[in-house]
């Protein structure tokens, strides 16, 4: 199948995935860092990314995702020189 989709207010997918990254940001609060998800996904999933903590600014996005991984990018955060843990959910469709 690898579809996924609305019914009845349930989300019907055949394969999510779940995890964190932990993301090393330089002096401007940009980063990235690769994700492999622990099993293939069938096609190019959609990716949602969402900071770990509390009162943090900037840009979270899964760039070039494939069925076997993404890179995880912060940019501008405000998290500067250290590192962001960000939570990612992935759907196969």
């Amino acid at each position: 199948m690898g579809r996924f989709g609305w019914r009845s207010g349930y989300l019907k997918a055949q394969n999510v995935q779940s995890g964190k990254v932990d993301i090393t940001t330089d002096i401007n609060g940009d980063g990235t860092a690769a994700v492999t998800f622990p099993k293939t996904m069938k096609a190019k999933p959609a990716i949602v990314l969402t900071a770990q903590e509390a009162d943090i600014t900037g840009t979270l996005c899964a760039i070039s995702p494939t069925a076997t991984g993404f890179t995880a990018s912060v940019d501008g955060s405000s998290v500067t020189s250290e590192t962001l843990t960000v939570g990612w959910v992935a759907i196969d469709y």
